[in-house]
């Protein structure tokens, strides 16, 4: 702390003071601190960010300012900014003479990248520091994916920061001067002031978002519920509850994978010496769980790796394949949740409303979005990205890539929703609560639907088995090419899995698993 100058803390996505690298860090560099969070007019705009939803942004704006009012108590504050990053630092700069900045490092699409470019440049310009430390286990620069695992069992290993003392969060001052800098908007952070809307239903359905929220779902997850998680997240029934919710906190940054890492850990060794008589069935859905929370990571890593996946399939000789005359019409109708397959139907209404499906339903509408209605990946890409509240750049894109089959190195998996139907909502209750019109009709007649359409019912706009077998046909015309070999052995070298990090190992395996088919959902 050998300057005067004060430190700027910018929050991004870590809306929280337990293990913060960068509160940490910006605490131990300088006695004076200054907190800011920053609403972008370019992160909110359609034109300039596709990706962001009312979702997003209530996320933002509740985590904001849970964590001002937490800050409040011992004395410290946040300042919420509305305006461009650059712009909004350059007049900071005027007020305050700042000479070190601190934020973490974020994985994210090309707008945050070339934003973060460009505020690089700004701060080289004006003898400024940028400390930008890692929250998550996801490595920058070339790294040998071969020791991936070792360095993501390092990083959970360390265990999470400890939170500030009392008297360091006093420190967290903002000058009147930067104060005078909010507009309207910011001093005032609404969806509305935003030019932002959210229904009714919407409102009432979606997770609240704060650190301390995130701190009783982990316990409630921990302690009641994560007993189902084995066998209980696969149903977009039971998944609301066996999930562990945590994936908006862990894509807003109100909890950290470390955290909820070590607490799961913790909690299974408590387990390994109760007298619970389910205290095996816990620790097994417990040690899924932490697997989970690798594969998370492991997907957001591969955006970081190469993040032209953005605009380009990872294996680029899927960019070719052939994709439907009327892209418009189907995509208009998969949107607005009208494609006449009910579970598919379903799934994109509940996303709507509640901004949550877990994994194999979000696989399934990403399935039949590319494979039966032949809608290129990227055309589904950004839509999808809106309804989800848990929304995190690097899975979503690795996720929509590997369902649709473009990675090129997984088994190509195409989801028939009859079958969904029957394995997962077998007496259509999902169905019926997003589909009423639905209502009167049995749970055969729903999954017999696809095959002989119910009278006054939207039909299938495909034929699912036909339009799947030629779709199939033209992947592995193209997947049997030499190019497409090539490039998938390189993909597989720069991006693909070396092991399972499951926290133990069955005595007897059952069945093989390929880990590049491991699944990031944490519902």
């Amino acid at each position: 702390m050998k300057s005067d100058f004060p430190l700027i803390w910018w929050l991004k996505k870590d809306f929280r003071l337990s293990d913060n690298p960068a509160l940490t860090m910006a605490l131990a560099t300088r006695q004076n601190v200054i907190p800011i969070f920053i609403i972008e007019p370019s992160a909110v705009a359609p034109q300039t960010a596709p990706e962001t939803s009312a979702f997003h942004v209530a996320a933002w704006l509740e985590a904001a300012k849970d964590l001002h009012k937490c800050l409040q108590q011992y004395g410290g504050e946040l300042c919420i900014l509305h305006g461009e990053v650059v712009e909004l630092f350059e007049q900071i700069k005027r007020r305050t003479h700042f000479d070190t900045v601190v934020s973490h490092r974020e994985t994210g699409t090309a707008r945050t990248f070339e934003r973060d470019i460009e505020f690089s440049k700004w701060c080289v310009a004006n003898s400024v520091r940028w400390h930008q430390p890692a929250q998550q286990g996801v490595f920058r620069g070339r790294h040998d994916r071969n020791k991936r695992a070792q360095l993501w069992n390092a990083w959970m290993s360390s265990g999470p920061l400890v939170t500030p003392a009392d008297n360091q969060l006093d420190r967290l001052k903002v000058p009147a001067s930067v104060w005078e800098l909010q507009d309207d908007v910011a001093s005032k952070p609404l969806l509305s002031n935003l030019g932002m809307t959210m229904p009714a239903d919407a409102r009432r359905a979606r997770q609240v978002v704060s650190a301390t929220a995130a701190q009783a779902t982990l316990n409630d997850f921990l302690f009641q519920r994560g007993i189902a998680y084995s066998g209980g997240i696969s149903s977009p029934n039971s998944a609301f509850t066996a999930g562990s919710r945590l994936s908006v906190h862990l894509a807003w940054g109100t909890i950290s994978g470390r955290e909820v890492y070590a607490a799961t850990m913790e909690r299974m060794r408590q387990l390994k010496t109760s007298d619970d008589l389910n205290a095996r069935r816990w620790r097994r859905s417990l040690s899924n769980f932490t697997a989970r929370l690798h594969w998370r990571d492991h997907f957001t890593q591969r955006l970081e790796t190469e993040p032209a996946m953005e605009f380009h399939a990872l294996n680029r000789a899927y960019d070719d394949l052939p994709t439907s005359e009327r892209t418009d019409d189907y995509l208009a109708a998969w949107c607005s949740g009208q494609t006449g397959f009910p579970l598919v139907d379903a799934v994109i209404r509940c996303a709507q409303v509640t901004g949550f499906a877990n994994f194999r339903m979000r696989a399934l509408i990403t399935s039949v979005a590319t494979h039966a209605l032949r809608l290129k990946w990227s055309d589904v890409m950004w839509p999808m990205a809106r309804w989800w509240a848990d929304y995190e750049p690097g899975i979503h894109i690795a996720q929509i890539q590997m369902q649709a089959g473009v990675v090129g190195i997984n088994t190509l998996r195409t989801y028939n929703p009859a079958k969904q139907i029957a394995d997962q909502d077998p007496n259509a209750k999902f169905i019926k609560r997003w589909l009423p019109a639905l209502e009167l009709f049995s749970a055969e007649e729903i999954i017999s639907h696809q095959e002989s359409p119910l009278r006054g019912v939207c039909a299938p706009i495909v034929d699912w088995k036909s339009s799947t077998k030629a779709m199939r046909a033209d992947y592995y015309a193209l997947r049997g090419q030499p190019t497409t070999k090539r490039l998938a052995s390189a993909v597989f070298i720069k991006h693909g899995s070396r092991k399972s990090p499951t926290t133990r190992r069955p005595k007897k395996a059952t069945k093989k698993v390929d880990p590049n088919q491991m699944r990031f959902d944490f519902g």
